[in-house]
């Protein structure tokens, strides 16, 4: 069997270990990487020797970009190209990509403007739909397999299987307990998904999925709404990862020197100098020192323009939280909403005389934008602003509606009896339209509100339906705290079987995919996840 890989940074060494248990599964057959991070090759593949020996085929994305830069770009040749693979346009596949279609800052701070003119986007766009072409026809992948889409590779490796009909995985959280999703585009929601929804809805749910969907609905609205790989506040009913240092105070106060030194050192040979993963040396470290003082001069400049909570108690409000920029959710499940400010200014203008619009920003967004950012805010009438700190729990307790583009702040309002008001693309907008509506037409938006906030009617065995359908098409795993190995995330309470967590993770992850492929090919595999309280830890 044939797989084909679409790597970001660490999730090469993720997929190389369950490249790995697929293997020992069913030995024959081609392996194709597709690579985004030049730095994490480069010390990945001196530590695995196996990865650069020739038996995988390898696509790298700073030598699509390399090749660019001598490229002029042929609109007959592109147009070809839109026409075959367009859903319906090829810009998506740049617009994915916040490293091509912002600044060369925008992981750091707001730089919206593109790093890129149009000329060289367009050859960057030519060349790597020539090259992914080329990397299908090497491999004759059985199955594509993908982490979210923040790359051009990643949609353009989506929109490639699907002309070719070959079965795709984008994996993501679905923002319930430690649960990932592998769906069959790069785009909410799942089809798959839906299906065993309706199925389960249609039924009526299996007891044990049943007891544990209603166990995790308890658990929410007793206590908190955490899934793995959140930063959490505070630590809430598991505990947020910490990783053990032996340093010394001085040697962690100089780990970002050594680390940005040993960066600049491989970036600046010519093999890697095209990487767009690479921001450069003394910028970073620049923001990295001031966003202590950036931040709290922001709280100085705002601090008398927050809402304090005796005033919030006398608001009558609905609540929209901010995004984190830039992100897959606004950048692919939400193109059209890019612009916060717009959407904020829209939805203000569109509630109710007397009816505020309270916004909090993201938790990891304070300091990425500039005060200039926040005074746009507060000069739409009707739109305050509460302090970052501010509980969203606390807050969606006491709005009439929430209103968000995307993410889990609105799946948390919906477990809360909540009416919910959405505008991207998001994988629980499959519930009642009495629980949850999309803003199909922004010219509709008021008479979408005041529907939401006068005919809101909660359908729980349709949440529970959705939930049990999330756990029974979705795979447990700790993908950001124990995978990816990030520190300061939040990590459900782990289970009694701890002896190798990261093995027990890739093979149950390898198992799913396995699964899945099989099910695309027309097996009998049985359900995904056989759901009893023993094995959803």
């Amino acid at each position: 069997m044939n797989w084909l890989f679409l790597t970001q940074n660490k999730t090469l060494a993720v997929f190389f270990e369950v490249m790995q248990a697929l293997r020992a599964k069913e030995p024959q057959g081609t392996t194709g990487f597709y690579l985004s991070d030049a730095e994490f090759f480069h010390n990945f593949a001196q530590a695995t020797p196996a990865l650069t020996g020739g038996d995988y085929v390898l696509l790298k994305e700073w030598e699509i970009l390399a090749r660019a830069a001598q490229t002029v770009p042929d609109l007959p040749r592109l147009r070809a190209y839109e026409e075959k693979l367009g859903d319906p346009v090829l810009w998506n596949a740049l617009v994915a990509d916040r490293r091509i279609y912002l600044g060369r800052t925008a992981t750091l701070v707001q730089d919206y403007p593109s790093r890129f003119r149009q000329d060289r986007m367009l050859a960057i766009l030519q060349v790597a739909v020539e090259e992914m072409e080329r990397l299908f026809d090497r491999v004759r992948p059985d199955a594509v397999v993908g982490f979210s889409c923040v790359t051009i590779g990643d949609y353009l490796a989506y929109l490639v299987a699907k002309s070719r009909r070959i079965p795709f995985f984008n994996l993501r959280p679905t923002r319930i307990r430690n649960f990932f999703h592998a769906g069959e585009s790069v785009l909410e929601p799942s089809r798959r998904l839906e299906e065993v929804f309706r199925e389960l809805l249609r039924e009526g749910v299996p007891p044990d999925l049943r007891n544990e969907a209603s166990a995790y609905l308890g658990q929410v609205r007793q206590s908190h709404a955490m899934y793995e790989g959140v930063i959490p506040a505070q630590p809430a009913g598991g505990a947020p990862v910490v990783k053990a240092s032996s340093n010394s105070v001085l040697g962690r106060a100089l780990r970002p020197v050594r680390n940005a030194a040993a960066r600049w050192a491989v970036h600046r040979t010519p093999e890697f100098r095209h990487d767009t993963s690479y921001p450069g040396v003394v910028y970073p470290l620049w923001v990295k020192a001031m966003m202590p003082l950036k931040k709290r001069a922001l709280a100085r400049t705002l601090g008398s323009r927050y809402v304090t909570a005796a005033q919030l108690a006398g608001l009558e409000y609905v609540f929209f939280p901010l995004h984190k920029e830039p992100e897959v959710t606004l950048l692919v499940y939400s193109r059209p909403y890019m612009n916060q400010i717009e959407v904020i200014r829209n939805l203000a203008r569109s509630l109710p005389v007397g009816m505020a619009l309270v916004v909090k920003e993201h938790p990891a967004g304070l300091g990425y934008h500039p005060a200039g950012y926040y005074r746009k805010l507060l000069a739409i009438p009707g739109v305050v602003l509460v302090p970052p700190e501010t509980k969203s729990r606390d807050l969606i307790e006491k709005a009439r509606l929430i209103a968000i583009i995307s993410g889990s702040i609105g799946l948390e309002a919906l477990m809360m009896k909540k009416p919910v008001l959405h505008f991207g693309r998001i994988p629980f907008s499959i519930l009642p339209e009495t629980m949850i509506r999309r803003v199909a037409d922004p010219d509709r938006l008021a008479w979408d509100v005041k529907e939401m906030l006068t005919h809101h009617r909660h359908d729980e065995q349709a949440l529970l339906a959705y939930v049990a359908a999330t756990m029974q098409t979705s795979v447990p795993i700790d993908f950001y705290s124990i995978l990816l190995e990030r520190s300061g995330v939040y990590r459900p309470s782990a289970g009694a079987d701890e002896t190798d967590p990261r093995a027990r993770n890739i093979h149950r992850l390898a198992d799913y995919l396995w699964r899945l492929c099989g099910a695309a090919r027309g097996e009998e595999t049985g359900p995904l996840l056989q759901a009893t309280p023993g094995n959803l830890a």
